[in-house]
């Protein structure tokens, strides 16, 4: 089968092609050529002059027309999104053709925190002051001062990112900018659960990313649902600091309002490498602006980009020939009766670059230090007695537990001394050891998924009660609601499976259970959910402690407490 490819490929791909079709290729990249085919009957004479069977290409048009004058075995666009070929014939004449998914993703991402870093640092800025003839000049120490002033830039740690459209190129976004320890916001309504757990991010609505947003990036596909979905009303929300940057589609953003909030300076600067006009030329308005980098759409113009595609459509090839529909196929439905190839694209594998930290959980980590510096206030615990957990998911999706240290008083703790345990025990990350009760909390964990924080105290009065091996009994009115109940373990050793296997089983379905001669055990669907329960069951040992002194100890009304276990039972179910 002869070959026509106007696409780029590289040397390795086309020495590859050319052994598979045994030298049957013609080669006129459109980079060499500087040529198109945009007319029907210029592509229809080529092919056939030719006696093409392949034709791969990325920007001609494969129009109905053309598919209809010519007889091609095998198409190929060397594109993500091969819409220059008209599937819908190309799928009636049984004409496979191929594609080229994720070919550009990384190109594009690091293009992207490149922009996001020259408009933080106002590198576009400096580069042209600096290299622009009669621009500048330091005369005198002042005049040193003057552009030091000017070249102020900011960092991006602790800075809110806000990202529209967390595909593959805005989750590759995020996984870049991870270790400078940025938040996230996204908005994407068929965003993947998991990639948002991964970089911690924070699924919001539309305006309220434009609203909070610093800095905030563009990378939602060209769809009639996002036409136009970043506007005037949009733009106008923007923080006058803010930055904006679109390597996606020009058609998300009203490209008139973006020209004037900038030209008024409304908002701090932008980065387009996309236009509604293409290619740019000296006409285009964004070039007159100084808080504007403008490149020319080569977000995908690497020379990785372009091996990568070339291979794609190599391979492609090949499992055709051979029988096999390839996994970058548009119409695998024309290939009847060929055998499905292995997956080349586990979606597991995009998690595998991501090295998890303690300050990809800070948030979660500054509420664990806040609860330990309350338990310390309260006398709840004394130094590095008691601790306290957190469930958390790694960025592959798995559980994971931030606990806190043995060795370190809790007045003095800080985010690098928290650890992240993995569900047999093993430290992930930490400089500590982890709490010698941690099993206690694996093994509640592991026993309940619905709960996802633990607090252990060794506050007073619950410390007495489990002394006394005394229950929390249904003695102060409206405390089951909360807690359901709680029961006192046998003792066990500390730090041994025999102790955390029996609070698992005074636990039972309540959230708070006594250690015999160690405290509470408090637990919640969240950290301030067990932490209130803590402080409720303590409220409880002292009141119940207390009214002991006196003498007997009168409970409510058996059918009162069954009411109250009743709403337990429902509190608990809205909390899951």
């Amino acid at each position: 089968m002869k070959a026509y490819i106007t696409a780029e490929f590289s040397p390795e791909a086309l020495e590859e092609l050319k052994k598979i079709l045994e030298d049957e290729i013609v080669y006129e990249s459109w980079r060499e050529t500087s040529n198109l085919y945009f007319k029907d009957e210029d592509l229809i004479q080529k092919i056939k002059e030719i006696g093409a069977e392949i034709f791969i290409c990325e920007g001609d048009n494969v129009k109905k027309n053309v598919l209809e004058n010519v007889d091609l075995k095998i198409i190929g666009s060397t594109r993500g999104d091969p819409n220059n070929i008209d599937l819908e014939t190309a799928t009636a004449k049984g004409i496979p053709v191929l594609f080229a998914p994720n070919r550009n993703t990384v190109s594009v991402a690091e293009l992207t925190v490149g922009l996001i870093l020259s408009l933080a640092r106002k590198l576009y800025s400096i580069e042209r002051i600096l290299h622009t003839e009669n621009e500048f000049e330091v005369n005198d120490f002042s005049d040193y001062i003057r552009y030091y002033n000017e070249f102020k830039g900011f960092e991006l740690q602790g800075k809110t990112v806000g990202i529209v459209g967390l595909g593959r190129i805005g989750f590759t976004v995020a996984k870049l900018l991870l270790p400078f320890r940025v938040k996230f916001l996204v908005h994407d309504p068929y965003v993947n659960p998991t990639r948002l757990n991964a970089i911690q991010g924070e699924e919001v609505d539309l305006n309220t990313l434009m609203t909070k947003s610093d800095i905030i990036t563009v990378h939602c596909s060209p769809i009639d649902e996002t036409d136009d979905m970043i506007g005037e009303e949009q733009i106008a929300l923007m923080q006058k600091h803010s930055l904006f940057i679109n390597t996606a589609r020009a058609s998300v953003v009203d490209e008139y309002a973006l020209l004037d909030a900038l030209k008024k300076k409304k908002i701090a600067g932008a980065a387009l490498d996309v236009f509604s006009i293409e290619p740019v030329d000296q006409d285009n308005e964004f070039l007159e602006l100084d808080n504007v980098i403008v490149t020319p759409h080569v977000g995908g113009d690497t020379f990785e980009t372009n091996h990568r595609h070339a291979m794609m459509m190599v391979e492609g090839i090949k499992q055709i020939l051979n029988k096999i529909i390839p996994e970058n196929i548009k119409n695998p439905e024309v290939l009847e009766g060929y055998t499905t190839a292995d997956k080349q694209f586990d979606q597991t594998q995009e998690f595998e670059d991501i090295q998890p930290s303690l300050y990809h959980y800070e948030g979660k980590i500054q509420q664990i230090i806040e609860v330990c510096k309350e338990m310390i206030r309260r006398e709840y615990v004394v130094g590095t007695a008691g601790n306290v957990s957190v469930r958390v998911k790694l960025p592959n999706g798995q559980d994971a537990f931030l606990v806190t240290p043995s060795s370190v008083k809790y007045d003095e703790i800080d985010i690098e001394d928290i650890v992240l345990i993995d569900s047999s025990g093993d430290t992930i990350i930490g400089r500590r050891n982890p709490t010698s009760e941690k099993r206690v909390h694996l093994a509640i964990y592991r026993a309940r998924e619905d709960i996802k924080a633990i607090v252990h105290s060794h506050a007073p009065y619950s410390t007495a009660l489990s002394i006394a091996r005394m229950p929390i009994g249904p003695i102060v009115d409206e405390v089951i609601p909360f807690i359901g109940g709680c029961e006192v373990a046998e003792f066990g050793m500390a730090g041994t499976d025999e102790l955390a296997d029996n609070a698992v089983a005074a636990l039972g379905e309540n959230l708070a259970v006594f250690i015999a001669n160690h405290g509470n055990v408090a637990c919640g669907s969240n950290l301030d959910q067990a932490w209130t329960v803590c402080q409720q069951v303590e409220m409880a040992a002292k009141i119940q402690y207390r009214a002991s002194l006196l003498g007997t100890i009168y409970a409510i009304p058996e059918e009162a407490e069954e009411a109250e276990k009743e709403i337990y039972d429902i509190m608990k179910d809205m909390s899951e």
